[in-house]
């Protein structure tokens, strides 16, 4: 796929660096949105395929030096009374995984976060893809116990 030098120019290189990524890999699964602010935010959209259920998934790039990976993983479940049945559990799972943090919207969505810190030079693709692999193995491995505290009526 050509890239077109206009469009490059609105966005950052960290969004080019993964888009290239993308391409050169033939991962076609991600759909961009770019955003019209002052960090020339980019969200690369996807899904992920967690027992049986379709997660969505985004990638935030954007000038900081901050990436963030977000998968969806309950919508707009988590009220304030199920807040504070889950907070314990949502701490400890938080310090339990290091490179995973769990945090609710406003929305009450459960949301799965890893943050990732690069300058523009050391911005590395292929690591943002290695975490959505890990990503992945601990959804597949966490994800019916995380439901189970979602739905638990206690």
């Amino acid at each position: 796929m050509e890239i077109d030098k206009e469009k490059e120019e609105i966005m950052n290189t960290k969004t080019i660096k993964m888009r290239e990524f993308l391409e050169v890999n033939k991962i076609e699964c991600f759909e961009l949105q770019k955003m019209e602010d002052e960090q020339q935010t980019a969200i690369f959209r996807s899904r992920m395929q967690v027992k049986g259920q379709t997660l969505p998934l985004a990638i935030l790039i954007d000038t900081s030096v901050y990436t963030l990976l977000q998968v969806q993983i309950a919508p707009e479940v988590i009220k304030e009374d199920k807040f504070l049945q889950l907070a314990s559990f949502l701490n400890e799972m938080n310090n339990k995984y290091r490179l995973f943090k769990f945090v609710v919207s406003p929305d009450g969505d459960l949301l799965l976060n890893a943050c990732l810190t690069a300058k523009d030079s050391n911005f590395d693709p292929a690591l943002i893809n290695a975490i959505l692999g890990e990503t992945l193995k601990f959804l597949e491995s966490e994800y019916p116990r995380i439901m189970s505290k979602v739905w638990d009526e206690k």
